[in-house]
């Protein structure tokens, strides 16, 4: 409601008669700034106020490796032989794995092993509470899966992470064993199957070979095809005899050209050789003599004689010739005749016998490729058993554990000190455009008369300079005349925020000694650590070994811790990521505890004004031991941190002349904390 007022206030029209214009300027500067004070710290307090009230959410990763076996233990599967290559499991089979490690039975699992371990989930259903948490995705091109969990509290994020993995890869491995159980099984059975059946088709096959004596197909059948061939060879050869009889018996028949029988007869021959030679003789004598001697002689007469009888005796013998040759051909054709048919009837026969043949053997042949085929089959079986329960374990698909999930010690989300720098810049930038809309409806006209004015007479000031040298006032001369308006701009300057106390080599040693179990946490504060970084410190921060503190946050940096220092530490904790230090019931102190700690050390060691001792108090008296020793500034934030900027102007004013000093030029740490006592 203040802040209201004030803007309210700020906005009313100032008509002050008789103001001049340093006053008005004043004015307008005060009102600009409690405008711009007003607007900026009403956003500025709820955005602040909203952005640190809200809960962290921390964010849990794991990795897993999946790799699949050299075989797949699925019933009836093709088995795979010596040799064969291994297909690679493909990126939808990863993609699977993936939604199984999501699945609603997976993680009802998990949250009932949460609930046993002493972590439920809030709320009936844990399993939608965890598929809300947990998301699992497949890094590509590898068979890589990234688990991911992400809520408000980290232990219970890493543990539901953990136990999704412990319970997958248990339910892997039993799901593979009740699979590669009942493949062996399936196996053997098929394989004792086909055992049988290669004897009782092999039983079959010797049957048949013995009831049908096709005991060597191959020789038999090319037997019979020779015989079969010969046959049509000789039946062709009769074939062509029978046609030539035929041919001759007909142009016998016809008595046409070429059925002369003499050309075979040599009685035949003899006779019409002897006719041709008493021819000749009788046309010698024709061309010799004329035809009445040859009427009259005798000799002529006897050769005609003679001739005719030979003519009549040749004709004789002829037709006994071709009586003889027509009676051979006839029985050269029926003989050809005969001969046909029966080459065609051993080739039919022939031809009879092999085709029964054929079917026999067609019959031996297909039991045979029954038989190899099921003796094929058979061995494949057997070969796949003896590799199923030879491969057992390298057939086992496997998951390797890359990297377990790990409590975060971050939050994942809000970025608190991101969002309180944009509410920080919303407020100013808010702040600055109230302030110029305040101004611009808030223009006075300028004044037309003077307006009356209450003079104040102040006394001359001695030391002032006199108006011939510098144009001050003379003496006697009147004090100049001031509005009424003055005391204001004389106003005071706005207070700075204390400087902390700074405490004695002495009275940081009489500290140290009366502060008990807390020593260890008032050494860290004289060593520079605000009470944050103080209750941020983990157990892993802390390398006895070594002698160094390791300061996370905004800012990192690491010390040396003085031996002394490290005498009075707790006992060290199994887990790194525990608090360093702790109260009674084990939780990291806070600084309300710091601070009663520091307080009470104080009023112990009965320092004067105790009350005044904090922690930002011991802080302060590390920083100023090392500005006084001349550290460069540049090197400070690199041992206590970074101070502020109205810290720094303080801290300056502390800084010797001259040259500055590294951070390995000055003493370091005080020697307070040198002390055996610490």
């Amino acid at each position: 409601m203040r802040l209201l007022s004030s803007l309210r206030s700020s906005l009313e029209h100032d008509v002050t008669p008789g103001v001049d214009a340093e006053t008005k300027t004043r004015q307008s500067n005060r009102r600009r700034l409690q405008v711009f004070a007003t607007v900026f710290l009403i956003v500025l307090i709820p955005g602040l106020l909203w952005n640190f009230l809200r809960p962290a959410e921390y964010r849990a990763t794991a990795r897993v490796q999946i790799t699949p076996g050299s075989t797949e233990p699925r019933p009836g599967a093709s088995p795979l032989l010596p040799g064969s290559s291994e297909v690679p499991r493909s990126s939808s089979e990863l993609l699977t794995q993936v939604q199984v490690l999501t699945s609603r039975p997976l993680l009802e699992k998990v949250g009932e092993a949460l609930a046993k371990a002493g972590q439920p989930l809030p709320g009936g259903d844990a399993a939608s509470r965890l598929r809300e948490m947990i998301s699992a995705e497949a890094v590509e091109g590898t068979g890589v899966v990234e688990l991911q969990a992400t809520g408000f509290q980290p232990a219970q994020l890493a543990a539901a992470l953990n136990s999704l993995v412990d319970i997958y890869r248990e339910d892997m491995k039993a799901s593979f064993g009740a699979a590669a159980g009942e493949g062996l099984a399936q196996a053997r059975q098929e394989a004792e199957r086909l055992a049988a059946t290669v004897q009782a088709r092999r039983q079959r096959l010797d049957t048949f070979r013995n009831t049908t004596g096709v005991l060597s197909p191959e020789r038999e059948e090319n037997e019979a095809v020779a015989r079969i061939k010969g046959l049509s060879a000789s039946l062709n050869t009769a074939t062509e005899k029978a046609a030539v009889a035929e041919a001759r018996l007909k142009a016998m028949q016809s008595g046409g050209r070429g059925s002369a029988p003499g050309a075979d007869d040599p009685t035949l021959a003899n006779m019409e050789a002897r006719a041709s030679q008493i021819a000749e003789e009788i046309r010698q004598m024709e061309r010799t003599y004329t035809p009445e001697f040859m009427r009259m002689d005798p000799r002529a007469k006897s050769l005609q004689s003679r001739l005719v009888e030979m003519e009549r005796q040749i004709e004789t013998q002829r037709a006994a010739s071709r009586q003889a040759a027509l009676g051979a051909a006839q029985d050269e054709v029926a003989s050809a005749r005969a001969t046909i048919e029966r080459l065609q009837a051993e080739i039919r026969a022939q031809r009879s016998t092999m085709q029964n043949f054929s079917q026999r053997f067609t019959q031996a042949k297909a039991l045979e490729d029954d038989l190899a085929q099921i003796e094929k089959a058979s061995r494949d079986a057997m070969e796949r058993y003896a590799l199923l329960e030879a491969s057992d374990r390298s057939r086992q698909p496997g998951l390797k554990l890359l990297e377990s999930a790990s409590v975060p010690r971050r939050p994942f989300r809000p970025d608190y000190l991101a969002d309180a720098a944009i509410v920080l810049g919303l407020a100013f930038g808010l702040g600055l455009l109230a302030m110029w809309f305040v101004e611009l409806f808030h223009r006075q006209p300028p004044a037309k008369a003077p307006a009356a004015t209450t003079t104040v007479i102040v006394p001359p000031q001695w030391g002032l300079p006199q108006q011939g040298q510098g144009g001050g006032v003379l003496p006697g001369a009147e004090p100049p005349v001031l509005s009424a308006s003055a005391p204001a701009a004389l106003g005071v300057l706005p207070a700075q925020a204390p400087i902390p106390r700074e405490l004695s080599q002495s009275e940081a040693s009489a500290l140290l000694a009366a502060a008990g179990e807390a020593r260890f946490m008032a050494a860290l504060l004289l060593m520079g650590l605000t009470a944050d970084e103080v209750t941020a410190l983990r157990q892993q921060d802390l390398d006895a070994a070594a002698g160094a503190l390791h300061i996370g946050g905004h800012a990192r940096r690491t010390l040396a811790v003085p031996g002394a220092v490290l005498a009075s530490a707790p006992a060290a904790s199994a887990d790194p990521a525990a608090p360093l230090l702790k109260d009674a019931s084990g939780a990291a102190l806070s600084t309300a505890d710091i601070e009663s700690m520091v307080a009470c050390a104080a009023l112990d060691a009965g320092l004067s004004a105790a009350a005044t001792v904090t922690a930002d108090a011991l802080r302060h008296t590390c920083i100023a031991w090392l500005v006084r020793q001349g550290l460069r500034f540049s090197d400070l934030a690199g041992m206590v941190g970074r101070p502020s900027a109205e810290a720094l102007a303080f801290y300056a004013e502390l800084a010797p002349d001259g040259p500055k000093r590294g951070a390995a030029e000055v003493e370091w740490p005080m020697p307070a904390l040198r002390e055996t006592g610490v």
